[in-house]
C-alpha cells in the first residue's frame, strides 16, 4: 500500500513541477521557459500522460483532512466541531475562515470554500485537458483511453459538483479555455442536468471494478454515487422549495428571475423521486462492483487491534475496504500531509495539536443504545462514569474520545482536565497556546487506535455505500412517505450500529429520523454543512449557543475523578444570506456572472 501511495505522490509532484513552472495560471500546459513541454509531449506516451492522470486526480478529487497550517476539519463551521481560538492557534481554520464564518462575519473576500473558488476551476481545466488530448497518446490501447475519458468526465462532473453545493448555479466549463470568453452562471436546473449527463457518459466509460494497485481511481459505481448526490440535493427544499417553506428563505432569494441560479421556480416531488431511483442504482450496482456495507457482526470496539475494532470504526480504518466505493488514497499521515496529525486531534501531539472539541448539542444527536433521546445534565461527578452509563448508541463510542477515556497503549487513558486538588492539568488539557481549558471531548475520527496510532492507512471516504442507502430512504419518504423499502435502507445501517430498527413514523418523523441518521453514520466525512443547508435547518442549528464539557481533578478516596460542568464555546450566528456562498470582489469585477443589470453575485452580498 505504502508503495503504491508513494508512486502516485511521486508521479503527481513530477508532473505539477513540469506543467506549474511557469506558476499557477490558466496556461499550464503552455511552454515554460527553457523548456519545450507541451500537451503534445506530456501525451505522446501513455507513461507520460499517467502523470496528467495523476494531477487531475490531485486537482479533482479532493481530500478533506486538514493538510496544512492553517487547515481544519471541514466541520469546523457547523456543530460538530468547535476550534478554540487562542493567542497561538487565531490560524487553524483560516483555509475556511472559520473565525469570520461562526460569527456572522463571513465576506466576499473570506469565504468558506475549501480550497477558494478557482481552485475547482483548475480542476475542471486538468479534467478538460485531458478528456481532449488522450487521443493523442501512441502507445495506449483504445480501451485504456476510453476509461481515462471516463475518468475524465467524472472529474469535471465532480468540481463543477463542488461549485455547485456551495454557489447554486454557476458556469458550466466543457472545454479547456485558452481564450478570454464570458460564461455567465447557468440556472439550477442546467447545472444538475449537466453534471447528471456526464455522471451518466463517465458511466458509460468507466469499469465496474478495478483492481487493488487502481484504489483510489473512479469506477461505474463512483459516477453513479455522484449523480446520486446532486440529485438528492437538487430535490431538497433549499433547491426544490416547497410553496410553505419559501418565506423561511427571506433573505436568500432575489424573489425575480435571478432566483434560476438559487432554486427551480417550482416545487416538484418528482425530483424526490429521481433522487431516490438514482440511490436505488448505486445500490443495486453495488454486488457487482465489489461493494458491500462492512458488517461482520460487531457493532461494538472492545480494544486497540484490527481483530477488536467495531465495524463502524472498521470502515475508516480497514485500508480499501468493501464499503468504500471511492477515497482520495492520500493518507493522513503520508509527508505532504503531516500537518493533519496536528489539526485534526490533540491526542496525536497533545498541547502541540489542535483540540477539535464536540459541542454539547452535537454529543445530545447520539441516541441512547436503546433508541430513546436524552439530556445532558448541567454537572456530572466523574465524566467517564458518566458517559459510561448512559449506554450511548456504539458509533459515539467509536467517534468521540472524553476524558477518562482509555484510548490504546500509546496514550493510555486521556487526561483532558483541569488541574485541583493536587493534580497538575491533563496534558490535553489546554488550546495550543498553553492556556487551560479543561473541554473534555473531542472528536476522534480518523485518528486510530489500531497499528501503535501509525495512521498511514486512513483515507478521505470521498463515496461510501452507508450514505446511499441513507439517501434513498431520505428520498423515498420525501416522494411517498414511509414504506418497507425505507425502513429497511435506514435500518439495515442502525443494524450494523447495533441500534435498533426504526417502525411506525409518519412522513415528518421519518424525516427527523433519516436527518438524524445520517448525521450520526456520515458524522466529520464532510457532510453535515450541506446537509443543514439543503434542509433549511441552518438557521435552527447554527444561530445559537454552543457548549462544551469542563472536567477539573479531584481526589475522591485516594483516587483521582473528572467532575464536569459545562461550559460556553461560542453564541454561533448565522445570517439568511449564508445560504450561498459569496463570489469574491474580484470575481464580480469581471463582469461575467451575471448580464447587463445585474453583476451575477448571490443574495445580501
Amino acid at each position: 500500500m505504502n508503495k503504491i501511495l508513494t508512486t502516485i505522490i511521486s508521479i503527481m509532484a513530477v508532473y505539477t513541477m513540469v506543467c506549474f513552472s511557469t506558476g499557477c495560471s490558466d496556461d499550464f500546459l503552455e511552454k515554460p521557459k527553457g523548456g519545450a513541454v507541451t500537451t503534445d509531449t506530456i501525451f505522446h506516451t501513455q507513461n507520460q500522460a499517467r502523470l496528467a492522470v495523476a494531477q487531475m486526480y490531485n486537482t479533482c478529487i479532493k481530500c478533506y483532512f486538514p493538510a496544512d497550517w492553517n487547515g481544519s476539519r471541514p466541520e469546523s463551521i457547523t456543530d460538530e466541531l468547535y476550534i478554540i481560538h487562542g493567542s497561538n492557534d487565531t490560524w487553524a481554520g483560516q483555509i475556511i475562515n472559520t473565525q469570520y464564518y461562526v460569527t456572522g462575519n463571513m465576506s466576499t473576500e473570506t469565504n468558506c470554500d475549501y480550497g477558494g473558488y478557482g481552485s475547482h476551476y483548475n480542476g475542471i481545466r486538468h479534467a478538460n485537458l485531458v478528456l481532449e488530448n488522450i487521443d493523442k497518446v501512441t502507445d495506449a490501447t483504445d480501451e485504456w483511453k476510453s476509461d481515462v475519458k471516463g475518468q475524465a468526465i467524472f472529474c469535471r462532473a465532480m468540481q463543477h459538483y463542488e461549485l455547485f453545493r456551495y454557489y447554486g448555479g454557476i458556469p458550466l466549463v466543457d472545454h479547456s479555455l485558452h481564450e478570454d470568453v464570458n460564461y455567465p452562471r447557468r440556472s439550477v436546473s442546467a447545472v444538475v442536468e449537466t453534471i447528471v449527463k456526464w455522471c451518466d457518459d463517465a458511466a458509460a466509460l468507466l469499469p465496474a471494478t478495478r483492481p487493488s494497485v487502481d484504489f483510489g481511481k473512479a469506477t461505474k459505481l463512483a459516477a453513479l454515487a455522484l449523480k446520486a448526490r446532486v440529485l438528492l440535493f437538487a430535490a431538497s427544499p433549499l433547491y426544490n422549495t416547497p410553496d410553505n417553506m419559501k418565506s423561511q428563505l427571506t433573505g436568500a432569494r432575489f424573489e425575480d428571475a435571478r432566483d434560476s441560479v438559487l432554486c427551480y421556480p417550482t416545487y416538484s416531488a418528482d425530483r424526490w423521486k429521481l433522487a431516490a431511483d438514482a440511490s436505488k442504482a448505486v445500490l443495486d450496482n453495488a454486488a457487482t462492483a465489489g461493494v458491500s456495507l462492512y458488517n461482520t457482526g460487531k457493532p461494538v470496539t472492545t480494544g486497540e487491534t484490527y481483530a477488536t475494532l467495531g465495524d463502524y470504526e472498521s470502515v475508516w480504518n480497514v485500508y480499501g475496504n468493501s464499503e468504500v466505493i471511492l477515497a482520495n488514497t492520500q493518507s493522513i499521515e503520508s509527508s505532504s500531509m503531516w500537518w493533519s496529525l496536528y489539526m485534526s486531534s490533540q491526542l496525536f501531539y497533545s498541547s502541540w495539536g489542535i483540540k477539535n472539541n464536540v459541542p454539547n448539542e452535537f454529543l445530545q444527536l447520539y441516541e441512547k443504545k436503546d433508541g430513546t433521546k436524552w439530556t445532558l445534565p448541567a454537572s456530572g461527578t466523574n465524566l467517564p462514569t458518566d458517559i459510561v452509563a448512559l449506554d450511548l448508541d456504539p458509533r459515539f463510542y467509536q467517534t468521540i474520545a472524553y476524558d477518562g477515556m482509555y484510548y490504546c497503549t500509546q496514550k493510555g487513558y486521556l487526561d483532558y482536565y483541569k488541574s485541583g486538588d493536587g493534580y497538575p492539568q491533563g496534558s490535553l488539557c489546554g488550546a495550543n497556546d498553553g492556556t487551560p481549558n479543561g473541554f473534555a471531548i473531542e472528536t476522534f475520527k480518523f485518528i486510530p487506535r489500531v497499528d501503535a496510532m501509525d495512521a498511514r492507512h486512513i483515507t478521505w471516504p470521498v463515496f461510501r455505500l452507508a450514505e446511499f442507502y441513507l439517501s434513498y430512504a431520505e428520498a423515498l419518504n420525501e416522494f411517498s412517505g414511509p414504506s418497507q423499502a425505507t425502513y429497511d435502507a435506514i435500518n439495515i445501517i442502525r443494524s450494523r450500529a447495533g441500534m435498533p430498527n426504526k417502525v411506525g413514523l409518519d412522513q415528518g418523523g421519518f424525516r427527523a429520523a433519516i436527518q438524524n441518521e445520517r448525521t450520526i453514520e456520515l458524522a466529520y466525512e464532510n457532510n453535515r454543512y450541506n446537509d443543514l443547508l439543503r434542509w433549511m435547518t441552518a438557521p435552527q442549528v447554527l444561530n445559537k449557543s454552543l457548549h462544551g464539557i469542563v472536567t477539573t481533578a479531584k481526589k475522591v478516596n485516594g483516587a483521582l475523578t473528572r467532575p464536569w460542568v459545562t461550559g460556553l464555546f461560542i453564541n454561533r450566528i448565522f445570517p439568511q444570506r449564508y445560504y450561498y456562498l459569496p463570489f469574491s470582489n474580484a470575481e464580480i469585477s469581471k463582469k461575467y456572472l451575471g448580464n447587463k443589470d445585474w453583476n451575477g453575485q448571490n443574495p445580501g452580498w
